[in-house]
């Protein structure tokens, strides 16, 4: 973090950096993460944010958790899953018996084929939860909207959710959450 950083208000330090990720939450360094939680979580104890203030909020995120969970249960998605990843597995047998290709060449191709085919398998496990990840926000305005002492968490949160767009996203999410709380509590919080 810059100097500048330091004088900014720990709400705006952390809503500055999440909007200027490129890539999703995902790009979030978990190291600024650990360090604005560590902030962030006594702020919210100053503010008297009680953990139950956010309780509903808290459950939601971890229905979502659960509902991760369950994807290898379904069987449905499963097949599309492995149906994906057979077509890759295809591309990358048609890449590897072309001895026209350089063996440089053909490293790179082979691991685009896979980097494609795990996006469409995330994008596909992510639709599943999407919904529920940005019905996240009015649960949070909702806490806010009661007590104002929950504002600045809603602030952070809502521009975290706003750029949850994966899995791996939503994983970045759920530990920004898991440690703002954690500060929290660890500062005596409720």
């Amino acid at each position: 973090m810059s100097q500048p950083d330091i004088q900014k208000p720990i709400v705006e330090q952390i809503t500055t950096t999440i909007k200027g990720l490129k890539d999703g939450l995902k790009t979030y360094p978990i190291r600024d993460l650990v360090k604005h939680a560590e902030k962030f979580g006594p702020y919210l104890k100053q503010q008297r944010l009680e953990t139950n203030q956010v309780r509903k909020f808290l459950d939601a995120i971890n229905q979502i958790k659960a509902l991760l969970a369950q994807q290898d249960e379904d069987k449905s998605l499963q097949e599309e899953l492995e149906s994906i990843q057979r077509q890759a597995e295809k591309e990358k047998e048609e890449i590897n018996k072309d001895k026209n290709i350089a063996e440089n060449n053909s490293n790179v191709k082979l691991q685009n084929i896979q980097k494609q085919a795990d996006e469409k398998k995330d994008k596909l496990i992510f639709a599943k939860i999407e919904a529920d990840v940005v019905l996240l926000k009015p649960k949070l305005a909702y806490a806010a909207a009661r007590q104002r002492s929950a504002k600045p968490l809603e602030e952070v949160i809502s521009v975290a959710i706003d750029k949850v767009e994966s899995t791996k996203d939503f994983e970045r999410l759920v530990q920004l959450i898991e440690s703002i709380i954690a500060y929290h509590k660890a500062e005596g919080g409720k």
